[in-house]
């Protein structure tokens, strides 16, 4: 009896892909996804992001290691926008924080105790980079996923989906790794390292990488709840085709970030200070394009 229930119960777990696909096709799981992102008034957003690369060669082994915090809230009703950065150098405890307010068609940087207001030419552009939920659902839109079961975030009843971008996606990911890679190396690197645009197609990059997308979306609402992409390759003179002193590099990258209060009340507000302005530091902490970010 003990053999025919564990038989049974084998079964039913093989089955349960099946129940999950003949509950809601992943294709129309991702046009209820954007129709409910695209109807949104407000929301907020929370993202915690490690990174981590190690250099080696004959004569040298090196490691850089930074976490970043985010947070940031968006009134769509209103069209403001607030997110804070965090970024934190494990090797020397380093922190850098950076603010970005938007409203009444201005925005705001604070770096550090410094305030900037820029000139703005497209608020709506600049409001959509502050909608980023947008954005998150259209990277799931170019992945290819599947369902793989369900689970709650938050107390509330979730698909979760797993799988990978589509190939142009996943360069752009990997190509900003390789760009961070080059500005903070210990040692010279190939001139082909400077360049955003890496050309994958003269290497074997993508066959020694690998970038994953899980995402959750809420079975209630279709609203995107929690998405995490991770990402790791590795380089060396042999993958890159290149004709190099012996070297490697491995990169990788975590990044989950959780959305919720869709639709509750959001306001943001300019601190006094900001009135106290003063010139932006020109550029940006190379740090920052550890995460895909020349400026945040």
């Amino acid at each position: 009896m003990k053999i025919i229930l564990t038989i049974i119960a084998f079964i039913s777990l093989l089955c349960l892909p099946v129940v999950f696909a003949e509950d809601v096709s992943v294709d129309q799981l991702k046009q209820m996804m954007t129709l409910s992102a695209d109807n949104l008034t407000s929301y907020t957003y929370s993202r915690s992001a490690e990174s981590t690369i190690i250099y080696s060669n004959e004569s040298l082994q090196d490691k850089f290691a930074a976490i970043k915090a985010t947070k940031g809230k968006v009134n769509l009703t209103a069209k403001s926008g607030w997110w804070s950065h965090q970024l934190t150098d494990i090797g020397d405890g380093q922190v850098l924080s950076w603010q970005g307010y938007f409203l009444n068609g201005t925005e705001f940087w604070k770096e550090g105790d410094n305030w900037t207001q820029f000139n703005i030419t497209d608020p709506d552009a600049l409001m959509a980079d502050y909608n980023e939920l947008p954005g998150q659902t259209g990277l799931l839109n170019y992945s290819d996923l599947l369902i793989t079961a369900t689970e709650k975030i938050d107390g509330e009843d979730c698909y979760k989906l797993a799988g990978e971008p589509i190939p142009l996606i996943e360069k752009t990911i990997l190509g900003m790794q390789i760009f961070a890679s080059y500005l903070s190396s210990p040692f010279q690197l190939p001139e082909e390292f400077d360049n955003k645009s890496f050309d994958f197609d003269s290497t074997s990059i993508l066959g020694n990488s690998n970038v994953s997308i899980t995402a959750w979306i809420s079975k209630q609402t279709s609203l995107l709840r929690r998405i995490e992409i991770d990402s790791s390759l590795i380089l060396t003179p042999s993958i890159l085709r290149i004709e190099e002193q012996n070297f490697t590099i491995q990169s990788t990258l975590q990044e989950t970030t959780d959305y919720g209060n869709f639709g509750e009340p959001v306001q943001i507000v300019l601190p006094e200070g900001s009135r106290n302005q003063s010139f932006r530091t020109k550029g940006a902490d190379w740090r920052w394009a550890i995460f895909g970010l020349v400026e945040p």
